[in-house]
């Protein structure tokens, strides 16, 4: 949730009020797992070494650890505590900057009252994500820390949700802006604020639909030949039937049947293949080679751990199940539209 008219999602120049009734609201809604307050500024980092612009990014320690998996990405030190002049950054930045855990560092950003706020902080602790975003540019303070530095008692840009269900943001953000619009707040989703991710998941999703679509036809294309050449095998028999008082809809239903049958079983083999796969990779990860270039941007783990996902499972099987019945529709037809003499005296 941000204050309206506050620009650009990732840096909100605008503060929240009223957040008693914006958390009255996040406490019923059921959807939501957890919430904090955040405030985002831009300042500047000072050490005896070197100084460097960074976003400060005030947080309630406790509640993000909630939100987030910021604290468990400490590699000296230790996270936020109680105390309110903690800083916690990216080993990159303090490589940089020549800080260890223990060493005091100035911050400097505009204050509120116009003046330039400046306070001593003291490095509790070093995180490492991956990300060169993270871990080089971002500096974490506790919110009351810098509300003090900033001359903003209270004051905070950003109240930031955890779903239960992430899938669900898109319905949560229309269900909470409508309960809230009666106060100065714009509620948002994680697609609103991460277009780039956005963007990759469209071009990922875009590449698995080529993909599913060159298998649907192989699959086509293999029940069409193989239902073809079982046709043309048994064209006599199929004469016979005919000759004998069957009618052509029974000769598609009977073709129709052997190719559902004929996919049941190739699906039951490919889902036992796909089980254990997924068990395999699930238990062992699967290294992902273009970890460099997406952790440049967020925090990303290098190795994916798969899972079943049964509706998407159960979807799948009745793609190819309806293929599978669709390509054995040619042969089919086909079969139906002979007539019996010809059947007959086939060789």
């Amino acid at each position: 949730m941000q204050a309206p008219g506050s620009g650009e999602f990732r840096f909100p120049d605008k503060y929240l009020s009223r957040s008693l009734e914006l958390e009255k609201a996040l406490a019923q809604t059921p959807e939501v797992l957890a919430w904090g307050k955040r405030l985002h500024v831009t300042g500047m980092l000072s050490s005896e070494k070197d100084s460097m612009g960074v976003l400060l990014c005030g947080v309630e320690p406790e509640k993000e650890k909630l939100i987030t998996t910021l604290a468990g990405y400490v590699e000296q030190g230790e996270y936020l505590g109680r105390e309110s002049n903690g800083l916690y950054l990216g080993v990159r930045l303090a490589e940089q900057l020549g800080l260890k855990v223990g060493s005091e560092a100035v911050v400097l950003s505009a204050a509120s009252d116009g003046s330039m706020g400046a306070e001593r902080f003291k490095v509790s602790g070093l995180y490492r994500t991956g990300s060169t975003t993270f871990d080089a540019q971002l500096a974490y303070v506790h919110l009351r820390g810098l509300q003090d530095l900033l001359v903003r008692e209270g004051g905070f840009n950003n109240l930031v949700i955890r779903l239960k269900d992430p899938e669900r943001a898109l319905e949560v953000r229309e269900q909470l802006g409508s309960r809230l619009r009666s106060l100065p707040v714009r509620v948002l989703a994680w697609s609103d604020i991460d277009r780039e991710l956005v963007a990759i998941r469209r071009y990922q999703d875009a590449l698995l639909a080529i993909v599913l679509g060159v298998v649907f036809a192989i699959v086509a294309l293999g029940v069409v030949d193989t239902m073809m050449m079982s046709m043309f095998e048994r064209i006599r028999e199929f004469g016979l039937l005919m000759a004998m008082g069957a009618r052509p809809s029974f000769i598609v239903r009977l073709i129709l049947l052997e190719a559902g049958l004929l996919c049941l079983l190739g699906a039951a083999l490919g889902l036992a293949a796909g089980a254990a796969l997924i068990g395999w990779y699930g238990h062992r990860g699967l290294a992902l080679p273009l970890k460099d270039a997406v952790n440049y941007f967020m925090p990303f783990d290098a190795v994916l751990r798969l899972k079943f996902d049964w509706p998407r499972h159960l979807q799948a099987l009745g793609a190819v199940l309806a293929t599978s019945l669709v390509g054995g529709l040619v042969p089919a037809l086909k079969a139906a539209r002979m007539r019996p003499s010809e059947s007959l005296r086939h060789l």
